[in-house]
């Protein structure tokens, strides 16, 4: 395994002019947005749509995250996709669920405001060319299956008993991972409506006056004939192929020696503002090995929910001009156990036989809960009827089912480490577990089985662990074929109303804006699916509106 040592993208300390109109700029405009993906598109749209000219630098094409993502956006409150599903909701209820998610990373106002925003927000989206369905996908899963596009992405279920459920998933029209489907919808209208976009262009300084208001930004514009090789180093780094660990090191240390040897040096002003949207530090070795040191020599064994360019740049940028961050060192780490659904009818356990976590929580509850494990270690025990009914499961529920998690669960079986012992004391000495410790957990999980499960599980999931032989299928942290899910969670400390970067003394930087996962934010604590997107959402549009002089 490669290790995790690509150098990080360099970035300047800021350049201090004291009369801005002195300087000899390459471009202006009203609002520039540094990194074009989910975030920096909205953040455009927006501005452009109020009547301000944007520019947008991009270190590759543009993407990010969102493009390679499932394309699901959280919205609900009664949006019109829920009102044809027969979803009733209202952003009361929406407000209540998400504060049980969110916790303190947002104030209770602007997640109420997220909530009365979200119908508006989706209606934008489809506006702007992205297309939703309502087709209604019911029961427990992490992504719907082909041809359903509304589903409860969350623990909305869950937390019945605190808000009401509803369906809010609202996943973008196409096949597979839609995120392609409403990124390229969105580059469309940004495009057709002028925003102009400076590809290959890393951002690695700001500028600032003398009275340290955010004026512009200095970027590197490579050599066109450099830009076709520099993208493809990019589109190696497939967020959802295994094993690639290695291959993003070196793709990632290339693109960074291909930005050091040549290059036009071009500064942009910004009348108005400049919004930070680069995504979070996924990509970023030093980063990582300096916030989640315990993780970061685990994470080339993962699936990096992020692109190349979610290397820190927007994060860091927003330091140099003494920005203040925080949950730099919160992840979200994704255990998806259904699909297949029969995993669910298993039990969870850590070394030391003992459970820990339901086992239908959400992915990033899930992943969470097994980092915090003993050495992170966890094995789902499952009956033999249920073990070869998952097999099945994985292999014949489609092509898209099978390709981002039915292939990915036969791979862990295979090759993870999965033992199988005729009872349950014999499987326990194969995991190195004591015996009666895990015989005492199953048994009082079979007792507990038409009551109400001590960590939340649903009851339809709930069957006896009960039959001739009992199989344990390796979710550790250390196990790469368990194919766990990561990207970062913190970012720069934004002021809630108009999104304006904060300074380490509370303070907002004049001219300075994040966005996205740039920012530290709704989806820095706990992630719901869709969650991310629908801040970008959220979060692009409101920097924008500030940016230009409109109302909250």
């Amino acid at each position: 395994m490669a290790n995790l040592d690509a150098p990080d993208m360099p970035i300047e300390p800021p350049i201090t002019v004291e009369d801005p109109n002195a300087v000899v700029w390459n471009a202006h405009a009203d609002v520039v947005v540094v990194g074009i993906g989910g975030a920096g598109l909205c953040a455009a749209l927006q501005a452009v749509e109020m009547g301000g000219t944007v520019i947008a630098l991009d270190r590759f094409d543009g993407g990010g995250a969102t493009r390679f993502s499932g394309g699901v956006v959280y919205a609900g409150g009664g949006t019109t996709i829920q009102k044809e599903a027969g979803v009733t909701d209202t952003p009361e209820e929406m407000t209540k669920y998400l504060m049980l998610e969110v916790g303190d990373a947002a104030s209770e106002e602007t997640v109420r405001r997220y909530s009365e925003e979200s119908a508006a927000n989706l209606e934008w989206l489809i506006k702007n060319g992205a297309k939703f369905g309502s087709t209604f996908w019911k029961e427990k899963i992490a992504y719907p299956p082909e041809g359903y596009f509304l589903q409860y992405s969350g623990n909305e279920k869950a937390y019945a008993a605190h808000a009401v459920p509803a369906a809010r998933g609202h996943r973008t029209v196409g096949t597979g991972f839609s995120g392609v489907f409403l990124y390229d919808a969105l580059r469309k209208s940004a495009e057709a409506k002028g925003v102009k976009i400076f590809k290959h262009c890393p951002a690695t300084r700001l500028v600032v006056d003398g009275s340290g208001r955010v004026v512009g930004v200095e970027g590197t514009l490579l050599p066109e004939g450099d830009r076709a090789a520099h993208q493809l180093l990019y589109d190696k780094v497939d967020p959802m192929t295994p094993f690639n660990g290695g291959i993003a090191t070196r793709a990632a240390r290339e693109a960074v020696d291909m930005e050091a040897r040549g290059g036009r040096k071009i500064r942009v002003r910004a009348r108005n503002g400049i919004i930070l949207s680069t995504g979070g530090f996924t990509y970023s070795s030093e980063m990582l090995q300096e916030h989640v040191p315990a993780i970061a020599p685990h994470v080339l064994k993962m699936l990096r929910m992020a692109s190349l360019a979610c290397n820190g740049a927007g994060i860091r940028l927003g330091q140099s001009a003494g920005g203040a961050t925080a949950g730099l060192d919160h992840l979200y780490i994704g255990r998806v156990m259904s699909p297949p659904a029969s995993f669910i009818h298993g039990i969870l356990v850590n070394n030391r036989g003992v459970r820990f976590e339901a086992e239908d929580a959400y992915n990033s509850i899930l992943g969470g809960a097994i980092r915090k494990q003993p050495g992170g270690e966890a094995y789902l025990i499952l009956t033999r009827r249920d073990f070869y009914k998952s097999i099945r499961e994985s292999l014949f529920s489609g092509w898209a089912t099978f390709r981002y998690f039915g292939g990915a669960a036969l791979l862990n079986i295979l090759f993870g480490g999965t033992r199988q012992g005729g009872t349950i004391a014999k499987l326990a000495r194969k995991l190195a577990i004591d015996p009666a410790t895990l015989e005492k957990t199953i048994a009082h999980y079979n007792q507990t089985i038409g009551s109400e499960d001590e960590f939340g599980k649903l009851p339809s999931g709930k069957v006896p662990i009960e039959d001739s032989s009992y199989i344990a299928v390796n979710f550790s942290i250390a196990n790469a074929f368990a194919f766990h899910q990561v990207f970062t969670q913190g970012g720069l400390r934004i002021d809630e109303h108009s999104g304006e970067v904060k300074a380490t003394d509370g303070k907002v930087i004049s001219g300075l804006y994040a966005a996205g996962r740039t920012a530290f934010g709704m989806c820095s604590n706990n992630y719901v699916s869709g969650l991310a997107i629908g801040d970008c959402v959220f979060t692009g549009r409101r920097a924008a509106r500030h940016a230009m002089g409109g109302t909250q």
